[in-house]
């Protein structure tokens, strides 16, 4: 839990996507405590390791419908183009791997000088195969 008046204003933005409508982008850095060997195999994985869904949005806008085109690799998608159906599409970031630097670097800082109070969790994330997963976004009509 954060209070957005006392955070520096370069790690939050405001956004927008056309056909989306209004974002904001954060930049936030979270400790992970490194407790056991377990958790280190956690925190070492690669770009080359993380996958991610293929979804064409703008086919299934506004048709409430995701268009499953298969994964890519973080690896794959940093590399500036993955090929679809055998055709090479461009791929851009909406994040910053400087400014993640930056925001892991600013957290170490505050660790090391103790001026970021390691706390319980306020609330845990949701689980794999839990109920509580993330929502899907409803797409409305204009004046719903």
């Amino acid at each position: 839990i954060g209070n957005m008046k006392e955070m520096d204003p370069k790690y939050v933005l405001g956004a927008s996507h056309t056909g989306y409508g209004v974002n904001l982008f954060m930049g936030i850095g979270i400790p992970i405590p490194i407790l056991n060997e377990e958790m280190v195999r956690y925190t070492t994985v690669t770009d080359a390791d993380i996958e991610a869904p293929i979804i064409d949005y703008g086919d299934a806008y506004p048709h409430h419908k995701e268009s499953d085109l298969g994964s890519a690799t973080y690896a794959e998608l940093k590399s500036g183009s993955i090929a679809i159906k055998g055709k090479d599409v461009p791929t851009a970031a909406l994040s910053s791997y400087p400014k993640a630097v930056e925001i892991a670097s600013t957290l170490k800082e505050e660790i090391e000088k103790g001026e970021f109070p390691i706390s319980e969790p306020v609330q845990l994330l949701p689980q794999i195969g839990s109920k509580e997963r993330f929502k899907k976004l409803k797409i409305r009509k204009r004046g719903e």
